[in-house]
């Protein structure tokens, strides 16, 4: 069996709690088709038991002296975020877009954290107004905004120091730390904005932030960072003179998308983890901390699907393309045009025909008048035909909000979550009308 047929099967058995075994792919019991009928397609389908399976698995893993945060970029939707909320995650987040959907999804402001370079004056005095329990400071120039807008409105801001380390994080497809960087404040420059704006009465700082990267699969790696960042901690606790509220480790844990990809290995990962929670909760530093770590692609990837029809088979000498109703302009990362590191084709397979014999090897493109829109290529997939629906899988992170749905004008996707057997609508199907939505016509 090949690595790829391997994925297929294990997300089959994700998505249906382990109790699938027929040919069509379930959502727990219900038939994608099912759900194909009551949406039309495209569609992102989304397993809110997975979603709620692999926070349990996480808390387990880590221990209960860690928190789990959300990074809602991964996923927006209302939906999965208040089953977040609702399970007790805290959300990490870096718009006022985000923030409001944060409060409507039922997010306490404790446990809400802002971040991201670029924050709006807006931005930061919602932020401050409603009391979330840290903005993560990015720059000297942030601190002082933050210092202004709570001193207007007689307040104290509550902020944490994101650091940029000296150290960059091995191993990592996207590094967001070490060397010069748009995101946090070098480490080295650490020591003086504590003591410029420390006893600031509108500020109080309340821990330190790393994110140095993402799609780890070096658990070791990820645990130097944790040292690292426990480090930073130390030394900032000791120039505020008092314990850290909050430590921020990040997360980057990897998806396996492409064939012969590894597994993050979250079992060896969380055992050295635990051992340094363990030591540094004796510490006068992390008296009474929060320890944190943020994830948002781990949380949500293996959980979504992205489901098209086919609306075309067609050979052109002699290849085979299967055409389907749905391509870049709703995933774009799945055709590896994101501007990333994703070249290869995400898990792809014939939803209604999952143990049919393979036929020649087929690429399959969607409908934008572009070549850039092959959702995969040269795929061993069960013989198809117009109707049958195609599923691309670990869609659940970074597939409706991270594409350019505006492209070509096609109406946009729904969204729907199956969970607990109940399946929730989370977006309607957009009109073929939609294009003209807030559009002004010129008086000619």
């Amino acid at each position: 069996m090949s690595t790829q047929k391997a994925k297929v099967d294990h997300l089959t058995a994700v998505m249906s709690g382990g109790s699938g075994g027929g040919d069509e792919l379930l959502f727990g019991t219900t038939p994608v088709s099912a759900l194909a009928d009551q949406v039309s397609t495209p569609f992102y389908a989304y397993s809110g038991d997975a979603i709620e399976a692999r926070i349990n698995r996480l808390r387990s893993a880590l221990g209960s002296d860690t928190e789990i945060f959300y990074s809602l970029k991964a996923n927006p939707s209302l939906g999965i975020c208040q089953l977040m909320a609702n399970k007790g995650v805290g959300a990490e987040l870096a718009s006022i877009g985000e923030l409001l959907l944060a409060k409507k999804a039922g997010f306490a402001p404790e446990m809400i954290i802002f971040a991201g370079p670029g924050k709006s004056m807006e931005e930061l005095e919602t932020s401050i107004t409603m009391g979330i329990s840290a903005i993560n400071a990015e720059s000297a120039g942030e601190i002082e905004r933050i210092a202004e807008i709570a001193a207007r409105h007689g307040t104290v801001a509550r902020v944490s120091l994101r650091v940029n380390p000296a150290a960059a994080l091995k191993g990592a497809q996207m590094r967001m730390g070490g060397g010069p960087q748009q995101f946090g404040i070098d480490e080295e420059q650490v020591p003086g904005i504590l003591d410029r704006f420390s006893g600031h009465p509108n500020l109080q700082f309340v821990g330190i932030h790393v994110y140095a990267g993402t799609q780890m699969t070096d658990a070791e790696a990820i645990l130097a960072n944790c040292r690292n960042t426990l480090e930073v901690g130390r030394a900032v606790s000791e120039r505020i003179e008092q314990p850290l509220q909050e430590l921020d480790f990040g997360g980057g844990f990897a998806v396996p998308y492409f064939e012969n990809s590894p597994e993050f290995d979250l079992d060896l990962f969380a055992a050295g983890y635990r051992e340094l929670i363990k030591e540094a909760k004796g510490e006068t530093a992390f008296a009474g901390t929060r320890f944190i770590i943020e994830l948002g692609r781990y949380l949500v990837a293996e959980a979504g699907v992205y489901v098209t029809r086919v609306v075309d088979v067609k050979w052109s000498r002699g290849k085979k393309y299967i055409v389907t109703d749905g391509g870049m302009n709703h995933h774009i990362t799945a055709t590896g045009n994101f501007g990333q590191v994703f070249r290869k084709s995400y898990p792809i397979a014939a939803l209604t025909h999952l143990h049919g014999d393979m036929e020649d090897p087929a690429a399959v493109v969607g409908p934008c008048c572009t070549p850039l829109d092959i959702l995969g290529q040269n795929l061993e997939l069960p013989a198809v035909e117009t109707g049958d629906l195609i599923g691309v899988f670990y869609s659940g992170a970074y597939g409706y909000s991270a594409s350019s749905l505006a492209f070509l004008s096609h109406p946009t996707p729904a969204e729907v979550m199956v969970y607990r057997g109940n399946t929730h609508v989370l977006r309607k199907q957009g009109r073929p009308d939609q294009v003209l939505d807030g559009q002004i016509p010129v008086q000619m």
